[in-house]
């Protein structure tokens, strides 16, 4: 099977996990892996005492989703006042509606405070999601349509006594890097001028309209961030055609753009841009270790271009300089007239000077308003891998912040909210999700169990087989894999069994005599034939495991008997990269199991996917 590619940037940031990989597929038969707010748990009661967010501030905290209609943006603020002429947290609510005064500054999204690089364990995750402008993108101006909105990163390494109270002040020893999505001219559903020298030339992806998508970077943060990142998009439309095309789709023509920092270490960190549901992400690592230690994070978050970078710098980084033959225009001019000379050259100086202005790059119009959508951290390492856990409660926020999304589905929470919900395409393939864990794995030689995983979801309906099922393994002292992968699947006869070891055969069935795991005879299909399901991986200990179902949140767990890793390998060590999975049909060039498009594509709809050290009643 074929799992979607991710850049080879996003392999840079895995560390153990590449020494996985290999182990990992192997054990699925010959897979290829190909890897590529935060809503907090709700009730405390499945959070543990050991939890180290309890411990220690929690960088959660930090984020918000613009959800609140009363304009209350929790710790972020909009600056500066002068140049904001509107600012809206119910205009639509679920993001930040900002109309620019038109004074000609940036505008910025800042914590309240700055970060200390001490103040929150490493590596932790900062998303920031902002939409484009759909009447910009349309095309519904007489002018052009120019904007820049991105992401901000302002790091510091001075010390923190030496940081200034007013937070519009930079520290000593401070680089910055601003990160945007760019949008310049325009094309709507009649022909518009908007910028002529762009037409069917790269920076346009030879487009007919006279617009252009780019991501850009500048600052001196780091050198690899800055300049065009050839982050490529699609048009669709006549070809060819002086008129333009319908639209532009993909990559930073998206309506939905991603930005992303992950904070690995103390002088080493990655930005990334992504878009939509897509997975993946276009990134790049940044190296910091020739200004020393990171001691703060002085500002990050969204910012939106509104001085004179765009026509003063960029046009001209850009080379969107006028056309050769303009001059030759105005030479040729000289030798027209009509009516009298002073009539001719007022003429001629009107008409040179029109046609010049044609070519000119504006700033950006202030009839045009911003949107911030989110803006989100959790932590993701070994002290914290419960921020790992989603409840999926907020629409549109997936693709690949917390987990990388593979292979034969399309994975959202736009249509069924509370849910994320995978659409498998209804082809012979298979589909995974897993945690994008930078250590490698569940480490329980750096935090001892108990352990949990716990995932609640509603199996597809109708009657054709599913599956769904962890691909996790066991490590022991000697650093060896031990393959583990429980699950359950319908069977063709209409029954749901459980399994730990996954067949390709739609009806066959496989315990893994490593384990040996049995059920009481009472957890029969009333249980695994009912909706929704919920199943749990349980580390008792660095030795016993067991595995648990129920078919109601507050029904008790139906427990497996235990497995004691004594008697097979000694204690686990750590747990390999737990993915769910799930098949429709069997290996290259066999065939479906019934599963297809009519009368309708199959639906896993996951409620919520929870890691947590301690254990369940």
């Amino acid at each position: 099977m074929e799992f979607i590619a991710l850049k080879e940037s996003m392999m840079n940031e895995r560390g153990s996990k590449a020494e996985f990989c290999g182990q990992f597929w192997r054990t699925c038969l010959g897979f290829i892996c190909l890897l590529t707010s935060g809503t907090l748990l709700g009730g405390s009661a499945l959070w543990s005492s050991r939890l180290v967010a309890d411990e220690s501030p929690d960088i959660r905290s930090l984020s918000s989703h613009f959800t609140n209609p009363s304009g209350d943006f929790g710790p972020w603020q909009f600056l500066p006042a002068s140049n904001i002429r509107e600012l809206s947290a119910d205009e639509h609510p679920g993001m930040v509606t900002l109309w620019e005064a038109g004074n000609g500054q940036d505008i910025k999204g800042l914590l309240e405070k700055p970060i200390k690089i001490s103040d929150y364990p490493l590596p932790w995750e900062f998303h920031l999601g902002m939409v484009q402008n759909c009447l910009a993108r349309k095309g519904l101006s007489e002018g052009q349509i120019n904007y820049a909105i991105g992401l901000n990163l302002v790091v510091t390494f001075s010390d923190p006594s030496q940081w200034p109270e007013d937070r519009t002040k930079l520290p000593p020893d401070t680089h910055s890097s601003q990160v945007f999505v760019v949008h310049l001219g325009s094309i709507g559903e009649n022909y518009r001028q908007g910028v002529p020298q762009l037409k069917r030339t790269p920076l346009n992806q030879f487009d007919h309209s006279p617009e252009a998508y780019w991501v850009y970077g500048r600052g001196d943060l780091a050198e690899n961030l800055n300049g065009n990142w050839n982050m490529g998009y699609t048009w669709v439309g006549t070809d060819p055609s002086d008129a333009g095309t319908w639209s532009k789709r993909g990559g930073p023509a998206h309506p939905f753009i991603r930005f992303r920092v992950s904070m690995l270490s103390p002088n080493s960190l990655i930005v990334g841009v992504g878009y939509g549901d897509h997975p993946g992400w276009r990134q790049r690592v940044v190296d910091l270790s020739k200004f020393g230690n990171i001691t703060g994070i002085w500002e990050i978050g969204p910012i939106i271009s509104l001085d004179r970078w765009i026509p003063d710098t960029l046009a001209k980084d850009l080379d969107l300089s006028k056309p050769e033959w303009l001059e030759s225009f105005k030479q040729r001019q000289r030798v027209l007239s009509v009516g009298t000379p002073e009539e001719t050259q007022q003429l001629q100086k009107k008409q040179a000077e029109e046609l010049a202005s044609n070519f000119e790059i504006d700033s950006p119009n202030p009839q045009f308003q911003y949107f911030v959508d989110y803006a989100v951290f959790y932590g993701n390492g070994p002290d914290n891998i419960e921020h790992l856990s989603e409840e999926f409660d907020i629409p549109g926020f997936l693709a690949d912040q917390k987990y990388y999304v593979e292979g034969n589905a399309i994975c959202e929470t736009h249509s069924n909210p509370g849910y994320l919900t995978a659409t498998l395409y209804g082809t012979n393939s298979s589909w995974a999700m897993c945690p994008i864990l930078r250590d490698g794995g569940v480490n329980f030689e750096h935090r001892e169990p108990p352990f949990e995983l716990e995932i609640s979801f509603i199996p597809p309906a109708g009657s054709a087989p599913w599956n769904l099922w962890w691909n996790v393994g066991f490590y022991d002292q000697d650093k060896k894999m031990h393959s583990w992968q429980p699950g359950v699947k319908r069977l063709p006869d209409g029954s749901v069994r459980y399994f730990d070891v996954w067949q390709l055969e739609p009806d066959a069935i496989q315990t893994n005599p490593l384990t040996n795991f049995q059920f009481p005879v009472e957890m029969s299909q009333e249980v695994l034939s009912r909706s929704p399901l919920f199943m749990l991986l349980q580390f008792r200990d660095q030795t016993h495991v067991r595995v648990g179902f129920k078919n109601k949140a507050d029904n008790p767990w139906f427990f497996s008997s235990t497995f004691d890793a004594t008697t097979a390998f000694g204690p686990i060590t750590m747990l390999s990269y737990p993915c769910l999975v799930s098949f429709t049909g069997r290996n290259v060039g066999g065939k479906g199991w019934g599963a297809g498009n009519f009368p309708e594509f199959q639906k896993i709809k996951i409620d919520y996917w929870r890691f947590r050290y301690s254990l369940s009643d």
